[in-house]
């Protein structure tokens, strides 16, 4: 039984409803996340929110090293006091930062009562006005790469959760060096083909270029096992709120 505090806030349309109604989020990678922990897992959250995972993780994980990365201030901000209430701020930390693939900065859209859905592509006026929100707001915020986390974990990573809107191809390619160390490293990426597309990416080339830095890809929603997935499959799959990837053995 995992037991958590967390702050929300009120006008989120999005995650809020699930939370408050529920005290769970996306109930398939939460089951995932507590039946594959250990003690000392060292985990990357990628797009904290307000840090439901990295919380799950930094319970699960009594003896690890958790951190999350969260581009947007406000959000960031409840992750990190979501952190220090429920006291688990020795091993986890937030950071108000972008996942990419090189250091810089990147300007992403926030959608307002939707900062799960902050992304690198403008849903635009039309699309928001007929869903009742307001106009998006364009921000920019530091980029840093998966793999400059790495002295963080003595070299170690053990899981990486990545939900960033679109923009996992970024992510995944900043994440190289990571995979390449670490045999054991399991990612659960969300899978939203229509998002990368969106974002500028092509489905074919990310899936390709997974491939050809060693990793293989997993269906998660068939029980306990994971099933393999090739190439075409993982292109022909729709949206899925975590695929698994895994090292080539």
């Amino acid at each position: 039984m995992h037991v958590f505090i967390l702050y929300v806030h009120a006008d989120d349309k999005l995650i809020s409803p699930w939370l408050i109604a529920t005290g769970r989020y996306e109930p398939e990678l939460t089951g995932f996340f507590v039946r594959e922990l250990r003690a000392d897992s060292h985990c990357i959250d990628v797009g904290a929110n307000i840090g439901y995972f990295t919380c799950l993780m930094a319970k699960y994980a009594s003896g690890g090293r958790i951190v999350g990365i969260e581009p947007n201030g406000f959000v960031h901000a409840l992750a990190a006091d979501n952190i220090l209430i429920n006291a688990l701020h020795e091993r986890s930390e937030v950071l108000n930062a972008a996942a990419g693939d090189r250091v810089g900065e990147l300007t992403l859209f926030h959608r307002i009562g939707r900062a799960g859905n902050t992304s690198l592509a403008a849903l635009g006026d039309e699309a928001t006005r007929g869903m009742r929100e307001p106009p998006e707001q364009s921000f920019q915020v530091p980029m840093l790469r998966i793999d400059d986390l790495l002295d963080r974990f003595n070299g170690r990573v053990d899981f990486v959760k990545v939900d960033v809107e679109g923009a996992e191809p970024l992510a995944i390619a900043g994440a190289r060096e990571t995979i390449r160390v670490n045999p054991q490293l399991q990612i659960v990426m969300e899978w939203a083909p229509n998002q990368i597309r969106q974002a500028g990416f092509e489905l074919g080339k990310f899936v390709s270029d997974m491939f050809a830095i060693g990793l293989r890809p997993f269906a998660m929603m068939t029980g306990d096992h994971p099933q393999s997935l090739s190439a075409d499959e993982l292109v022909g799959l729709p949206y899925q709120s975590g695929v698994l990837l895994r090292p080539a053995a």
